[in-house]
């Protein structure tokens, strides 16, 4: 028993006792890739710890201040009503970062900043202005390339119009090329498959072969994690709107198998009811399937 007491103590506290002897920019780097592995989602606690080493070293340490705050970010599927409490404690901090932005003559970032914190607001228009002005400064910003893609996802999802939805799936193929030739340290190439897999499935007429397509990319080049299951479970979605009932139910699984959320768990029991229905003839199977 003291045995796996002590070797709890070395998992927890390991990290902080390691981290003294690291440089700074080698401290970001290990919360960057946690970070990134894991989709900014699920269990960031060690991420956190890193980037708090990394501030006790250098207080104002941009990227680290602002890595902080988009972990505190509302996510953007969650509805605009059940944000201001979380949007309104990060208000003094948001406000120093981009204080230290201009300071620093990070004029970019602090366009890009603001676009982010706009976004939260569903304030796309000075989102989008925000995020022009950082592209303007840096054009060959993967970064922000891809947050405009998104941005342009969101309002067109918002609005209702599927041109900006398309505009936005191109500008983030864009940005997954260019960041071949400029890499974009914030997002791994899996990340801009899963958006456009995300994209497509918000227009009216989702093409959902091709979000099946994108969302399969997605895994392949992934680890098990949070966002993972997300992937799993929407091609879930994707291939109960092809009729693939079957395959429906496992990826529903999958999602589950991962960690169990109540998405999964409701989709796996629609794809069991589109199974039955199949089998009394009262739903159409994909032609071959």
């Amino acid at each position: 028993m003291k045995a796996k007491i002590v070797v709890l103590l070395i998992a927890v506290f390991l990290p902080r006792f390691c981290l003294a002897a690291d440089d700074v920019e080698s401290l970001f780097n290990k919360a960057l890739e946690h970070l990134v592995k894991n989709g900014y989602a699920g269990d960031t606690s060690t991420a956190e710890r890193y980037l708090e080493a990394v501030l006790e070293h250098e207080p104002n340490h941009l990227e680290a201040i602002w890595l902080r705050l988009l972990l505190k970010l509302p996510s953007r599927n969650s509805r605009l009503i059940e944000r201001p409490a979380s949007l309104s404690a990060i208000g003094t901090e948001f406000k120093r970062l981009a204080k230290l932005a201009k300071e620093a003559k990070k004029t970019a970032f602090l366009h890009y900043i603001t676009a982010r914190h706009a976004e939260a607001y569903d304030a796309y228009d000075r989102a989008l202005s925000e995020i022009d002005k950082a592209l303007v400064l840096e054009p060959t910003s993967a970064r922000y390339l891809f947050t405009k893609g998104r941005l342009l996802v969101d309002y067109g999802s918002a609005i209702k119009q599927d041109r900006e939805i398309e505009n936005g799936i191109s500008l983030v193929r864009k940005a997954k090329e260019l960041a071949k030739k400029y890499p974009n340290r914030f997002a791994r190439d899996a990340d801009y498959d899963f958006e456009i897999a995300h994209a497509i499935s918000t227009l009216h007429k989702g093409r959902w072969d091709e979000v099946v397509e994108y969302y399969r990319r997605f895994i392949e080049q992934s680890e098990s994690s949070l966002v993972y299951a997300f992937a799993w479970n929407n091609m879930s979605i994707a291939y109960r709107h092809l009729g693939e009932c079957d395959k429906a139910k496992e990826a529903a699984e999958k999602a589950i198998k991962v960690t169990k959320f109540g998405a999964a768990e409701w989709n796996r029991r629609i794809a069991e009811f589109c199974i039955e229905m199949q089998k009394m003839g009262l739903a159409q199977k994909k032609e071959g399937s």
